[in-house]
């Protein structure tokens, strides 16, 4: 069975994410970075690179990793997206042990800028101290 959620609120989202067990313990399968509709010049004839394009980041999850059955994958979609970080610690502490790309904690809000109506998600991997942050409008969840 397909299932589909999609969210424009901080609440919808967070009714999503306890459906997914707010990706507790989880692995990041991948992160894919879309640009679509791409303009290469604006109307004065200058180049605009990538600034204008439709931003898509496709986060896929497998959500139940340690199982029998552990191709279990969700497809996060965040759309318009305005903003998108992977921020590393400063410090190595030399080797972890563990997934460095599973999912540790998951955070929602509201971004207060420009008009609150946007999504920000973040969260964390469980070894390395990478975190992971989007802005975006809204949010699909695929499975």
């Amino acid at each position: 069975m397909d299932e589909r959620f999609e969210a424009t609120t901080i609440k919808e989202v967070d009714e999503a994410l306890k459906h997914f067990n707010d990706f507790h313990d989880d692995h990041v399968a991948g992160i894919e970075i879309k640009f679509e509709n791409y303009k290469a010049l604006d109307g004065e004839g200058a180049s605009t690179g990538i600034k204008n394009a439709d931003k898509t980041i496709v986060l896929t999850v497998n959500t139940d990793p340690y199982r029998k059955e552990h191709q279990q994958r969700v497809q996060v979609e965040f759309k318009d997206v305005k903003s998108f970080e992977m921020l590393s610690p400063l410090e190595d502490h030399g080797r972890k042990s563990g997934p460095t790309w599973g999912t540790l904690d998951t955070l929602t809000m509201p971004e207060p800028v420009p008009n609150g109506s946007d999504i920000k998600w973040e969260f964390g991997f469980i070894c390395g101290g990478t975190k992971f942050l989007v802005i975006c409008s809204k949010i699909i969840f695929r499975k």
